[in-house]
This record gives C-alpha cells, structure tokens and sequence, in this order.
C-alpha cells in the first residue's frame, strides 16, 4: 500500500450485497430443475455480463436467441424480477465498513452492474449510502477486470493506484485489480476483509 492515504474499493454483488440470480428465476419458471438448466445454459455469467457492460435489453435478448432460440424472454424476466435475486445488505461487511470510516479510510464502490437494473438500489440500500460513490459498469460501457473501469475509478474518486485496496469475490477482477497496480484480496467473508486490512495496518488488531 502507499504512504498516502489509503482507499478501500468495495465490489457490491456477493460482497456488501448478496445476489443469486437464480432467485430472479425462480419468480417466473415453475420447476426447480427448470430454473437450473437456464441459469446455467442460458442466462449464464456471461451472459448477464453483457447487461452489464451496458447492452440494452434488446441486444442481450438477440444474443439470446442467436445462442438458445425461443429462449429471449428469459432476458425480460429477469430483468423484470430482478430485485428478487437480492438479499439484505451484510451487516458484517456494512460494520466493517463503518470501522473503516470512523478509522478515517475512504471507501468507495466499483461494480459490474447494469445500469437498468441499478436504478433505485442506492434507495434500497441505504448502507450504500456510507460510500462515497459507486462506479458501475453499466454506466461506464466497460467491466471489470478491463483496465479502463479501474482508471476510470480513480479519476471518479481521486485517488493513484498506489493508494487503492480492492475487495472483490470474483477472482478474475482481483487478478485485474492487480495488473493495473492496485492491491487487491478475494473476498471470501467479512472476517477474512478484516485480517486482510489488519495485516496491512490500515484497521488495528
């Protein structure tokens, strides 16, 4: 980490808020095995990764239907339920977060999130509101782990890469976090974070 001032960057899904989008599913397809199938044939990782690199409903349902005919309104459902694949915010990682403010490090948000589905979670969560701002991805037309979102983060909140400690249970965007000069750790559980911040002197034991 840099002598400066640190800031700690916060990834939001399975982190501060829990997401499985199988629960969206489930709103609108009966059977279990059903639900299944299509989270992991048809609206897998990477295809929600398209929403939210910031493709419009329309185009991820063509590329839906190129890949899986007859599948496209698979798309608008999730969408529609998409608030049902949430869960309540962590009130571990929120306290954590708190501590980290009440130490004096800055603590932001950087997500892969689309921008049809991020409106209104800053009013629905209102813990998100202890950031100082959050990136996402949908609004910026670039995912992590690219290059650009993590420079566009700094720009955003000011701050070098030196000074940057990213948390983020997606291996692969810890490894990009890494490429551009943050430091970066697997966020496994609230417990972990802390140890993690502990070690490099930014929370006391």
């Amino acid at each position: 980490m840099s002598v400066g001032v640190p800031v700690v960057v916060w990834d939001l899904g399975n982190v501060i808020i829990p997401w499985d989008r199988r629960r969206a599913l489930e709103r609108f397809v009966d059977d279990d095995a059903e639900v299944e199938r299509i989270s992991e044939e048809v609206f897998d990782l990477a295809t929600n990764l398209h929403l939210d690199r910031g493709d419009t409903v329309e185009e991820v349902r063509r590329i839906v239907e190129e890949r899986h005919p007859g599948h496209g309104w698979v798309v608008d459902g999730y969408v529609e339920h998409f608030r049902h694949s949430l869960g309540p915010a962590d009130e571990a990682t929120v306290a954590l977060i708190d501590e980290l403010l009440d130490a004096g490090v800055r603590c932001v948000g950087l997500s892969n999130w689309s921008a049809i589905t991020w409106a209104g979670i800053t009013e629905a969560y209102p813990a998100l509101g202890r950031l100082e701002g959050v990136v996402i991805s949908g609004e910026e037309g670039f995912c992590k782990p690219d290059e650009v979102i993590f420079r566009r983060c700094e720009s955003r909140f000011g701050f070098t890469a030196d000074q940057a400690l990213f948390f983020d249970d997606s291996r692969p965007n810890v490894d990009g976090a890494l490429a551009v000069g943050w430091d970066a750790e697997l966020f496994t559980s609230p417990h972990a974070a802390r140890a993690a911040l502990v070690r490099r002197g930014i929370l006391p034991v």
